[in-house]
């Protein structure tokens, strides 16, 4: 701890020694309101070479730094306005910074009335810290959900379950807007079906985040961003869609925005309706004492009907109180129920005589419904032009789930001493939480020789589970004590950051340090078993970054980060699939750390190579145990992982009229696993391919088609077999390009059908599962309004913890 206070001093001494200048600046138009994403260019007065070049943010501030001595000029640009150039600029060792002040904007009536710009986004944008997804607009985004988007997201895996990993790193945090999402691997996976894809303006995939997000995640972050009206003057949108996977599906939403001088409003509610079908054959051998010739063999069918409905909205205000300080509130909501309806047949062999140990059918019925809301007051005050500012957060969320299950068992040609008669069991699985944040985080210039980022926050989250089986008993369902379960949860984070971030010349760095004190207590009511912990961790991080010249860029990357076991992994009930199979929690599941390293190079800004390496401890991974008839998955800190990996990605406009991105990821994965027969390392090298391909065909035509590969990945005790999906889509503006219509096959060969097996201790396990992936989609949306400069995007602090809850 003296060593790096002692670096940290020395390095905030340095860099206050520098002696560097700056240029700031507002910009606004004729009625006041800001004026985003222009071009501001600095220009050396002797021979108006260009110097420096930056981009006005969405409040339409701008910030020249890290300039020599000299004498300049500022010229401003921007599509429909006149172009501004500022009176000569004198800086010396006296005039370190030059605060132009509010600038104003005048409209250019002539370029409004005869030019005509049309601007838009690659779908992959290869930054140096992350990676973003653009989709909005995208006609890939169509008709889907959250769930399946993310699965065509480069470098992610994602399993039905909601499972998520992050160029071969298991452990991936999920968050929206910013904040992670407080829910299960199950739940979140709702949350994701249930959440239509058209919502979404991009995915931002931090592999390596700094100091200022929270340390949960150790496959990194993937941040889903929702789309947002940034329009001034009332505008919005309308959209529906219709179509059909094995079954059909549609949906639409609308949303509205006032934005004015003094008061902002905004909503959007959306429908999301599917038909699923999907089915699933899983076999599992039982060794008996270790044999590998004599086990009983399992092999089990199931077939899914589901149905997911789902209302997600959100509503919100934005009071400009003065030009220094603005109020929000905001309210998101989400209410959903996914019933299914899952035939399954189970057959149990001795494998060593060839007899039929039982044929068993189950029909098992799930109700699930749940509630998402969140409550937001935020608050932002600007104490000057210059980027000293303060923003506050204070959110309560609730979830709150409710599962009845009806599991229904039939044997037929059974050869031992179970009862040929059926067998019932009901189910209540509820699930209630409330979640409390509060955050607050401070920046400040310390003159134009350092950025100060510091912050803290404070969360308190509260589960209850009180999960409840009934078996039938001469004809009455009477309670199952050994396999209900009540269970309360509590958590509480407590965290703190600090970062410094500063440019020397064509050098920067950003170091920063984040403490986080946790404090877990899970008590089991049912066996009154109480699980306390408590710790606190320091997670530094550091970014190098080097501008070699105009074209080459490198910059190289730490971060410490902890994976907390999620709140419904520590929960020790029992969900059982049928009367052979369950899944369980484990209340004894300690935090993963991970240590991880990368090394970028950025050509042009279109090429990026990546080296990465990671090291973790404690890896939270799920084993699959059993007896010879009964089977049961349950996470474990199952091992310690290295993972190191190369990836590219490159920009590439082919014609005029053709630009694609192409994403290829080569990474070898080994986890150390202890089992009853020692240490055993289970490893593996894998690659993924992700091809997206945009093309505009004039008149008003564009179509898309995305392809991608994966191989072979290990992950824990589980190899996933290789599969690939393609598809494609076309898009037609019409009504004057107020309108769209759209056409998008998703998955057209069927091809995303996951395969998995395991092997641990004395039980082997294989699986098919054959989702509902392949869609005909067709959709149209119509937009309404005025145009104008941009708004912040809306983000809570809460959304930082949401993931967790699995």
């Amino acid at each position: 701890m003296k060593v790096l206070l002692t670096l940290l001093s020395f390095f905030i001494f340095s860099l206050i020694q520098a002696q560097t200048h700056q240029v700031r600046g507002h910009l606004t138009d004729e009625q006041q309101k800001p004026v985003g994403y222009a071009g501001i260019f600095l220009l050396r007065a002797a021979d108006s070479a260009k110097v420096k070049a930056v981009v006005s943010d969405s409040t339409g501030y701008f910030n020249l730094s890290d300039i020599p001595k000299g004498k300049y000029f500022v010229k401003i640009s921007f599509i429909g306005y006149q172009h501004y150039i500022s009176e000569p600029i004198e800086l010396n060792g006296t005039n370190v910074i030059s605060n132009l002040g509010r600038i104003r904007m005048i409209t250019d009536q002539l370029a409004l009335n005869t030019v005509e710009i049309k601007a838009g986004k690659s779908a992959i944008v290869q930054q140096l810290d992350r990676m973003v997804m653009n989709v909005e607009n995208s006609i890939m985004a169509e008709g889907g959900t959250a769930l399946e988007l993310l699965s065509k997201a480069p470098g992610v895996t994602v399993s039905d379950k909601g499972e998520l990993s992050l160029k071969g790193r298991p452990g991936t945090m999920v968050m929206i807007n910013g904040k992670p999402t407080y829910l299960s691997g199950n739940q979140l996976a709702n949350l994701l079906r249930g959440t239509a894809s058209n919502t979404i303006s991009r995915i931002e995939i931090m592999a390596n985040p700094s100091s200022k997000y929270d340390a949960a995640g150790n496959g990194g972050i993937v941040d889903i961003v929702l789309k947002k009206n940034v329009k001034t003057g009332l505008n919005g949108t309308i959209s529906a869609n219709g179509g059909a996977g094995r079954a059909a599906r549609f949906g639409g939403g609308t949303s509205l925005n006032y934005r004015s001088e003094k008061v902002s409003f905004f909503g959007n509610y959306n429908y999301f309706y599917q038909d699923l079908e999907g089915s699933e054959e899983v076999r599992r051998n039982f060794y008996r004492d270790g044999s590998r010739n004599a086990y009983n063999s399992s092999i089990q069918q199931m077939n899914e009907k589901a149905r997911l409905r789902s209302h997600n909205f959100q509503v919100g205000m934005d009071l400009f109180l003065n030009e220094k300080n603005t109020l929000g509130f905001l309210v998101n909501g989400g209410v959903g129920q996914y019933p299914t309806i899952q035939p399954t047949r189970n057959r149990l062999y001795d494998n060593s005589t060839g007899v039929l140990i039982w044929d068993a059918q189950t029909n098992t019925e799930g109700k699930e419904r749940w509630t998402d809301m969140l409550y937001n007051i935020n608050y932002k005050h600007l104490f000057n032009d210059s980027g000293h500012e303060l923003t506050a957060d204070l959110d309560y969320v609730t979830h709150s789930s409710k599962m009845n299950q009806q599991l229904d068992t039939w044997f037929n040609g059974a050869h031992h001493a179970v009862s040929p008669t059926g067998k019932s069991r009901k189910g209540d699985l509820p699930s209630d939480n409330d979640i409390y944040v509060a955050k607050i985080d401070y920046a400040l210039p310390v003159g134009n020789l350092v950025k100060l980022e510091a912050g803290w926050k404070g969360s308190f989250v509260r589960m209850l589970n009180n999960l409840k089986y009934d078996t039938l008993q001469n004809e009455i369902y009477v309670p199952d004590y050994s396999t209900s379960n009540d269970f309360i949860y509590k958590e509480q984070i407590q965290a703190g950051y600090i970062n410094l971030k500063k440019e020397i010349g064509k050098f920067s760095i950003q170091a920063g340090l984040r403490g986080e004190y946790t404090y877990t207590r899970g008590h089991q009511l049912t066996t009154d078993s109480l699980v306390k912990r408590s710790y606190f961790k320091l997670f530094p991080s550091v970014f190098l970054t080097q501008e070699i010249n105009d074209k080459n860029r490198v910059q190289l990357s730490y971060s410490k980060r902890i994976e907390r076991p999620g709140y419904w992994d520590m929960n020790p009930f029992r969900v059982y699939m049928d009367p052979f199979s369950y899944e369980e929690g484990n209340p004894y599941l300690r935090p993963s750390v991970v240590n991880a390293f990368e090394l970028s190079h950025g050509f042009r800004s279109r090429y990026y190579t990546t080296l990465t390496y990671n090291s973790s401890t404690d890896v939270i991974s799920s084993l699959v145990g059993g007896n010879g008839e009964l089977s049961f998955q349950k996470p474990e800190n199952l091992a310690t992982f290295k993972n190191y990996g190369i990836s590219f990605t490159a920009s590439v406009d082919f014609f005029k009229w053709w630009s694609g991105t192409q994403f290829a990821n080569l990474f070898h994965n080994n986890f150390s696993v202890a089992g009853q027969k020692g240490e055993e390392n289970i490893k593996g090298t894998s690659f993924s391919f992700d091809s997206q391909h945009s093309f505009k065909l004039g008149d008003g035509w564009k179509a898309e088609i995305d392809g991608l590969y994966k191989s072979k990945v290990i992950s824990g005790v589980f190899t996933t077999k290789a599969y690939y999906m393609i598809s494609a889509g076309g898009q037609k503006d019409i009504m004057k390009e107020k309108a769209s219509i759209k056409l998008l096959v998703n998955d057209i060969f069927q091809s995303r059908q996951i395969k998995q097996s395991a092997t641990y201790d004395n039980i082997a396990t294989y699986s098919h599962s054959r989702s509902d992936s392949r869609a005909v989609v067709l959709s149209f949306s119509y937009r309404f309004g005025g145009d104008g400069s941009g708004s912040k995007q809306r983000s809570t602090a809460s959304e930082d913890l949401k993931g967790r809850m699995k």
